[in-house]
């Protein structure tokens, strides 16, 4: 564990109280050496109910959660209270859900204005609210007999959309995996009664882990991070260069490092990655060029990678605009391998980079100690 992971836990593992029948537990979300998001929770027969700190973007928020549960365990009424973190004073913002039959009522009040929706769902929906376990636990305690084949849960997002369908299938006897809609997979250890124990997303476009913890201290979590926004975590760049006659336009998410081992492990090897985060990274160029030995007419595209340990191919496609994980294999113009090189010292966010050279240029993808490259030839 690094020095910032022991810390954090310094702070959570505290004496846990002791709330008689009551389930007790608290979840750590990082990404990398980066932690996102904290909840600790405390649930009864018919009562769940808790704190979570959220780290995104900009801004740092501290929510309490009060969920009502029937005799099955299914959700009644769910509500979220936020306030941005060390503002006690902040006018909160609330986002509530009842379940009646087939039909939930989400009603979004943020200072004098709500609003109010009714969604269709099917008996048994449970609240979505990324990244809380709290809730996740109530899925997987109801799919404790799951087996090979998976079962399908609904979620509602307590966002405006629509519910969705949600698979957990049992990979071992204490492992079962949870795609959430048309998200990557969760792999998600439990014990014999459904309960949470830890949870991994590395190599899906979530990339997270969760820890779990005996509790959690809110306020003091809330201290450390109130002024500690993570900013964005994939940040939209762009690389313009001429190269001979051509002009070559990149547009791509940057992701960091973040203490993680890079490839083979968030990158997987040998399997087509975006090449960045987020939307799939788009290349132009304003006239014909040669990329290993073929040609790349003037256009747009989009642009792929599939790194190895000891080669990487590039792939430009046809099909543009699309989010980076709708690759389309039948719509690539060409494959081309790259020159692959070891660096000495780490390059912490993705850096891709299109050099000037000669009559021609270099295209790289550098990041962790990886360089791959390719020459660029205008015609």
């Amino acid at each position: 564990m690094t020095r910032v992971g022991l810390l954090l836990f310094a702070l959570c593992a505290l004496s846990q109280p002791r709330l008689g029948a009551q389930a007790t537990g608290a979840f750590i979300v990082r990404l990398g050496d980066d932690t996102m998001f904290v909840e600790q929770y405390t649930r009864s027969r018919d009562r769940l109910q808790g704190d979570q700190i959220s780290r995104v973007a900009n801004r740092t928020t501290v929510r309490h959660f009060v969920a009502t549960l029937d005799a099955q365990g299914n959700v009644v009424s769910y509500e979220l209270v936020g306030r941005p973190a060390a503002e006690p004073g902040a006018r909160p913002q609330r986002a509530a859900v009842t379940f009646l039959r087939d039909t939930a009522t989400v009603r979004w009040t943020i200072g004098d204005s709500s609003r109010t929706a009714r969604v269709a769902v099917r008996a048994g929906t449970i609240p979505y609210v990324g990244f809380s376990y709290a809730l996740i636990e109530l899925l997987t305690a109801r799919a404790r007999g799951v087996g090979v084949e998976p079962e399908t849960f609904e979620v509602l997002p307590l966002g405006a959309g629509p519910s969705f369908a949600t698979t957990i299938q049992r990979v071992t006897a204490d492992t079962v995996v949870i795609t959430f809609g048309e998200g990557g997979p969760v792999r998600v250890r439990v014990d014999s009664t459904g309960r949470v124990l830890g949870a991994s997303a590395v190599g899906t476009t979530e990339q997270i882990t969760v820890d779990r913890v005996p509790w959690v201290d809110v306020p003091a979590l809330e201290a450390r991070f109130a002024g500690r926004p993570l900013g964005l975590l994939s940040p939209r760049d762009s690389v313009r260069a001429t190269v001979g006659r051509a002009t070559i336009s990149i547009n791509y998410g940057r992701p960091s490092m973040r203490g993680r081992q890079i490839f083979g492990n968030v990158v997987p090897w040998n399997e087509v990655w975006r090449t960045g985060a987020n939307a799939a990274t788009g290349f132009t160029t304003s006239t014909d060029l040669v990329m290993g030995g073929k040609t790349i007419p003037a256009g747009s595209y989009t642009l792929w990678t599939i790194p190895g340990p000891r080669s990487w191919t590039l792939i430009l496609n046809t099909q543009t605009g699309q989010w980076g994980t709708a690759y389309d294999p039948s719509r690539d113009l060409v494959r081309v391998d790259m020159n692959v090189v070891l660096m000495a010292e780490p390059v912490e966010r993705l850096t891709i980079a299109v050099e000037p050279r000669d009559q021609g240029g270099i295209l790289k993808v550098v990041w962790e100690t990886t360089e791959a490259s390719i020459p660029l030839i205008p015609r």
